[in-house]
């Protein structure tokens, strides 16, 4: 088998969805497993994004490209944070490696694109919110245009050993490359199941816009049509985390912002998050950080 030419005649990349996203100073986006790859253009606000523990500084006019696979934290710095993000997968995998970042050495961080790359997010999102007839071909051309433009800021000035931006041969051929039906398989399987999971997206987006209502196990398989079982695998399957993990987190972590964020008093902010017992809050506050609501706020503020 010629590996390069398999290797590039089989590569992909499948647009998964694309929204546009405005937030507040005390947004919060609780550590999660992230199973599809992202690029976000931020639009407008500041930002700190955690990707694996390594912490990313974003502002307007920058690109953040988020892999698949990682663990992800977010949090608005500031009075206000939008971006575009897309999701995305590649086709093609080679041993768990990521190939925007092993083979292309795709930064983190991209600064200052032109306007044509925030022209060619937006167009991602008009399409993939619109009706046209030709819309999955408009989407997935402007996600090449962009994925080629990141590749090629990420290795200018870089290439002296590389032929072009292209991965050797020899690279590939090292990493063992499983093009195996069976592995073809894997891949078309992983692909469709994080498609399905754009029920599990709207779960998430759901918790995140209303961190301070009851935790509602029926409302969340009605809106999903699943089964309370079902929910909570695939939702584990896709963050790493039961739902109500994942809202127990997202409101400590929300809770956390508005300690640093605010002057509010702990009794008022454990109110807006839906706990009346304050020692319940309490409670739980420690158990996510180790030390009370005070406590956190007085150390984190020296």
């Amino acid at each position: 088998m010629n590996i390069e030419q398999t290797f590039f005649t089989t590569l992909r990349f499948n647009f998964l969805y694309v929204d546009y996203y405005e937030f507040k100073k005390t947004w919060v986006f609780p550590e999660s497993y992230i199973p599809y790859s992202m690029l976000r253009y931020v639009v407008k606000g500041r930002g700190i994004f955690i990707i694996d523990g390594q912490k990313y500084e974003v502002r307007e006019n920058q690109i953040c490209y988020i892999p698949e696979g990682c663990r992800l934290e977010c949090y608005a710095v500031g009075d206000e944070l939008d971006f575009i993000s897309i999701r995305f997968t590649t086709t093609v995998k080679i041993n768990d490696n990521d190939l925007l970042t092993d083979f292309y050495h795709l930064k983190k961080l991209i600064d200052d694109p032109d306007q044509s790359i925030l022209q060619r997010f937006t167009e991602v999102y008009r399409y993939a919110k619109g009706d046209s007839i030709a819309r999955l071909f408009h989407i997935r051309g402007n996600l090449e245009l962009i994925i080629a433009w990141v590749v090629e800021q990420t290795n200018s000035g870089n290439l002296t050993n590389m032929a072009d931006d292209e991965p050797s041969v020899a690279s590939l051929a090292d990493l063992k490359w499983d093009s195996s039906i069976e592995a073809s398989r894997r891949r078309a399987n992983s692909s469709n199941r994080i498609k399905r999971d754009a029920r599990i997206e709207m779960v998430v987006d759901y918790l995140i816009a209303n961190p301070s209502t009851p935790f509602d196990t029926k409302l969340l398989c009605e809106m999903t049509e699943l089964s309370g079982s079902s929910l909570r695998r695939l939702f584990k399957e896709h963050t790493g985390k039961t739902p109500f993990e994942f809202m127990k987190e997202l409101r400590m972590v929300t809770a956390a912002r508005k300690l640093l964020a605010t002057n509010k008093r702990v009794s008022t902010i454990a109110y807006e998050l839906g706990y009346n017992d304050q020692n319940y809050f309490t409670r739980v506050f420690k158990s996510v950080f180790g030390i009370s609501p005070d406590q956190y706020r007085k150390e984190a503020r020296k």
